[in-house]
Protein backbone atom coordinates (compact mmCIF):
# COMPACT_ATOMS: atom_id res chain seq x y z
CA UNK A 1 0.00 0.00 0.00
CA UNK A 2 1.22 3.62 -0.61
CA UNK A 3 1.52 5.60 2.89
CA UNK A 4 -0.21 8.55 3.02
CA UNK A 5 1.61 11.85 2.15
CA UNK A 6 0.99 13.89 5.40
CA UNK A 7 -2.29 14.46 7.52
CA UNK A 8 -3.14 17.66 5.48
CA UNK A 9 -3.28 16.20 2.54
CA UNK A 10 -4.60 12.36 4.03
CA UNK A 11 -7.84 12.94 1.67
CA UNK A 12 -5.84 12.82 -1.34
CA UNK A 13 -5.98 9.41 -3.51
CA UNK A 14 -2.52 8.09 -4.62
CA UNK A 15 -2.51 4.86 -5.53
CA UNK A 16 1.09 4.47 -6.62
CA UNK A 17 4.47 5.98 -5.86
CA UNK A 18 7.62 5.38 -6.45
CA UNK A 19 10.32 6.14 -3.05
CA UNK A 20 14.25 6.08 -3.34
CA UNK A 21 14.48 8.60 -6.39
CA UNK A 22 17.49 10.62 -4.39
CA UNK A 23 19.28 7.59 -3.25
CA UNK A 24 19.34 5.78 -6.88
CA UNK A 25 17.41 2.62 -5.37
CA UNK A 26 13.80 3.25 -6.36
CA UNK A 27 10.96 0.94 -5.72
CA UNK A 28 7.63 1.06 -6.88
CA UNK A 29 4.01 0.89 -4.96
CA UNK A 30 1.23 0.72 -5.69
CA UNK A 31 -2.79 -0.61 -3.94
CA UNK A 32 -4.07 -3.47 -4.43
CA UNK A 33 -7.62 -2.31 -4.96
CA UNK A 34 -6.96 -1.32 -8.51
CA UNK A 35 -7.99 -4.17 -11.41
CA UNK A 36 -5.29 -5.02 -13.31
CA UNK A 37 -5.60 -2.14 -16.45
CA UNK A 38 -5.38 0.57 -13.51
CA UNK A 39 -2.28 -1.20 -12.28
CA UNK A 40 -0.91 -1.56 -15.56
CA UNK A 41 -1.10 2.02 -15.74
CA UNK A 42 -0.29 3.20 -12.82
CA UNK A 43 2.78 1.08 -12.41
CA UNK A 44 3.86 2.31 -16.20
CA UNK A 45 3.43 6.09 -14.84
CA UNK A 46 5.80 5.57 -12.56
CA UNK A 47 8.57 3.79 -14.95
CA UNK A 48 8.25 6.69 -16.95
CA UNK A 49 9.34 8.73 -13.92
CA UNK A 50 11.97 6.92 -13.34
CA UNK A 51 13.12 7.21 -17.50
CA UNK A 52 12.87 10.60 -16.81
CA UNK A 53 15.17 10.81 -14.13
CA UNK A 54 17.47 8.24 -15.09
CA UNK A 55 17.73 7.83 -18.98
CA UNK A 56 17.10 11.72 -19.90
CA UNK A 57 18.51 13.53 -16.89
CA UNK A 58 15.25 15.31 -15.52
CA UNK A 59 16.17 14.70 -11.92
CA UNK A 60 14.53 15.72 -8.47
CA UNK A 61 15.01 19.53 -7.03
CA UNK A 62 15.51 19.69 -3.24
CA UNK A 63 16.96 22.66 -1.16
CA UNK A 64 20.54 23.47 -0.62
CA UNK A 65 21.19 23.73 3.37
CA UNK A 66 23.50 26.05 3.28
CA UNK A 67 24.87 26.90 7.51
CA UNK A 68 23.93 29.80 8.40
CA UNK A 69 26.67 32.82 9.86
CA UNK A 70 24.51 35.61 10.82
CA UNK A 71 21.58 35.72 13.39
CA UNK A 72 19.50 37.30 10.78
CA UNK A 73 20.07 34.36 8.54
CA UNK A 74 20.01 31.75 11.02
CA UNK A 75 16.16 33.18 12.26
CA UNK A 76 15.73 32.70 8.25
CA UNK A 77 17.17 29.34 8.61
CA UNK A 78 14.74 27.53 11.02
CA UNK A 79 12.15 29.70 10.00
CA UNK A 80 12.42 27.99 6.54
CA UNK A 81 12.43 24.82 7.90
CA UNK A 82 8.65 24.90 9.16
CA UNK A 83 7.84 25.26 5.16
CA UNK A 84 6.28 22.43 3.22
CA UNK A 85 9.34 22.09 0.51
CA UNK A 86 8.62 18.11 0.11
CA UNK A 87 5.50 18.86 -1.17
CA UNK A 88 6.20 22.11 -3.04
CA UNK A 89 9.65 21.06 -4.40
CA UNK A 90 8.27 17.42 -5.47
CA UNK A 91 5.10 19.42 -7.00
CA UNK A 92 7.43 20.55 -9.25
CA UNK A 93 9.50 18.11 -10.55
CA UNK A 94 5.90 15.83 -10.51
CA UNK A 95 4.16 18.69 -12.69
CA UNK A 96 7.23 19.21 -15.31
CA UNK A 97 7.89 15.01 -16.23
CA UNK A 98 3.68 14.76 -16.29
CA UNK A 99 3.36 17.41 -19.26
CA UNK A 100 5.62 14.96 -20.91
CA UNK A 101 4.98 11.32 -19.74
CA UNK A 102 1.27 11.77 -20.21
CA UNK A 103 2.29 12.15 -23.83
CA UNK A 104 5.14 9.36 -23.99
CA UNK A 105 2.27 7.06 -22.61
CA UNK A 106 -0.01 7.65 -25.47
CA UNK A 107 2.04 7.64 -28.19
CA UNK A 108 4.36 4.97 -27.15
CA UNK A 109 2.14 2.46 -25.53
CA UNK A 110 -1.44 3.76 -26.11
CA UNK A 111 -1.79 4.14 -22.77
CA UNK A 112 -4.32 7.07 -22.24
CA UNK A 113 -3.71 7.82 -18.65
CA UNK A 114 -7.40 7.90 -17.71
CA UNK A 115 -6.64 6.87 -14.09
CA UNK A 116 -4.44 9.59 -13.44
CA UNK A 117 -7.17 12.28 -15.00
CA UNK A 118 -9.55 11.05 -13.08
CA UNK A 119 -7.18 11.28 -10.29
CA UNK A 120 -5.76 14.93 -10.68
CA UNK A 121 -9.59 15.85 -11.46
CA UNK A 122 -10.42 14.85 -7.87
CA UNK A 123 -7.10 15.27 -5.87
CA UNK A 124 -7.32 19.15 -7.33
CA UNK A 125 -11.05 19.61 -6.25
CA UNK A 126 -10.54 19.03 -2.81
CA UNK A 127 -6.92 20.88 -2.16
CA UNK A 128 -7.29 23.68 -4.63
CA UNK A 129 -9.17 25.23 -1.68
CA UNK A 130 -7.58 24.32 1.42
CA UNK A 131 -5.71 27.62 3.24
CA UNK A 132 -2.22 26.26 4.34
CA UNK A 133 -0.64 29.26 5.64
CA UNK A 134 2.97 28.41 4.00
CA UNK A 135 3.65 30.09 1.06
CA UNK A 136 5.07 26.68 -0.57
CA UNK A 137 1.68 24.58 0.01
CA UNK A 138 0.00 27.39 -2.12
CA UNK A 139 2.37 27.56 -4.88
CA UNK A 140 1.61 23.47 -5.13
CA UNK A 141 -1.60 23.70 -5.56
CA UNK A 142 -1.02 26.20 -8.09
CA UNK A 143 0.93 23.94 -10.55
CA UNK A 144 -1.09 21.62 -9.73
CA UNK A 145 -3.79 24.20 -11.50
CA UNK A 146 -1.35 25.02 -14.12
CA UNK A 147 -1.32 21.09 -14.80
CA UNK A 148 -4.97 20.27 -14.61
CA UNK A 149 -5.45 23.10 -17.63
CA UNK A 150 -2.51 21.64 -19.80
CA UNK A 151 -3.92 18.05 -19.22
CA UNK A 152 -7.63 18.55 -18.43
CA UNK A 153 -8.08 21.78 -20.32
CA UNK A 154 -11.09 23.94 -19.10
CA UNK A 155 -9.94 24.73 -15.52
CA UNK A 156 -12.99 26.64 -15.26
CA UNK A 157 -14.95 22.97 -14.26
CA UNK A 158 -13.60 22.97 -10.84
CA UNK A 159 -13.10 26.17 -9.93
CA UNK A 160 -14.10 30.07 -10.89
CA UNK A 161 -10.76 31.65 -12.13
CA UNK A 162 -11.85 35.11 -12.16
CA UNK A 163 -11.97 35.29 -8.08
CA UNK A 164 -8.48 33.40 -7.53
CA UNK A 165 -6.44 36.32 -5.79
CA UNK A 166 -3.18 37.42 -7.96
CA UNK A 167 -0.74 35.15 -5.86
CA UNK A 168 -2.59 32.39 -7.85
CA UNK A 169 -2.00 33.79 -10.97
CA UNK A 170 1.35 34.51 -10.33
CA UNK A 171 2.80 30.99 -9.80
CA UNK A 172 0.21 29.95 -12.81
CA UNK A 173 1.79 32.45 -14.80
CA UNK A 174 5.33 31.65 -13.95
CA UNK A 175 4.49 27.76 -14.82
CA UNK A 176 2.70 28.32 -17.99
CA UNK A 177 6.38 31.14 -18.77
CA UNK A 178 8.69 28.38 -18.04
CA UNK A 179 6.91 24.75 -18.69
CA UNK A 180 4.16 25.67 -21.00
CA UNK A 181 5.79 24.29 -23.93
CA UNK A 182 7.09 20.81 -22.39
CA UNK A 183 5.74 17.31 -24.09
CA UNK A 184 7.15 14.44 -25.57
CA UNK A 185 7.93 15.91 -28.75
CA UNK A 186 9.40 19.03 -27.04
CA UNK A 187 11.49 17.47 -24.25
CA UNK A 188 13.97 19.94 -22.19
CA UNK A 189 17.73 19.40 -22.19
CA UNK A 190 18.73 18.19 -18.59
CA UNK A 191 20.43 22.12 -18.69
CA UNK A 192 17.17 23.74 -19.90
CA UNK A 193 15.08 21.69 -18.27
CA UNK A 194 17.42 22.85 -14.80
CA UNK A 195 17.45 26.30 -15.92
CA UNK A 196 13.28 26.40 -16.15
CA UNK A 197 12.92 25.43 -12.83
CA UNK A 198 15.79 27.36 -10.92
CA UNK A 199 14.08 30.46 -13.44
CA UNK A 200 10.43 29.87 -12.34
CA UNK A 201 11.69 29.44 -8.50
CA UNK A 202 13.06 32.89 -8.99
CA UNK A 203 9.63 34.25 -10.16
CA UNK A 204 8.57 33.69 -6.96
CA UNK A 205 10.91 35.32 -5.20
CA UNK A 206 13.21 32.53 -4.23
CA UNK A 207 17.23 32.70 -4.74
CA UNK A 208 18.43 29.99 -7.16
CA UNK A 209 21.32 29.13 -5.04
CA UNK A 210 19.31 27.51 -2.36
CA UNK A 211 18.43 24.93 -4.31
CA UNK A 212 20.65 21.48 -5.60
CA UNK A 213 19.44 18.70 -8.32
CA UNK A 214 19.48 15.65 -7.02
CA UNK A 215 23.00 13.73 -8.98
Amino acid sequence: MVPCRGSHRSREEHPAATLGLTGWSPTILFTDSMNTEEQTEAIAHELVHLLLVYQFGLRVISRRIRPPRTGQELFGYFLSMKKDWVYFLGQVANTVHHLILIDHLKEEYGIQSGLYRHLLHHNFCIIINDNDRDEESLYARRLIAFEYEKLMGKIGRAINPHLQPEFFWRAYHAAQKYFGRYGFRSMPTPSSYQEDILSFLEALGYQRQDFTFFS
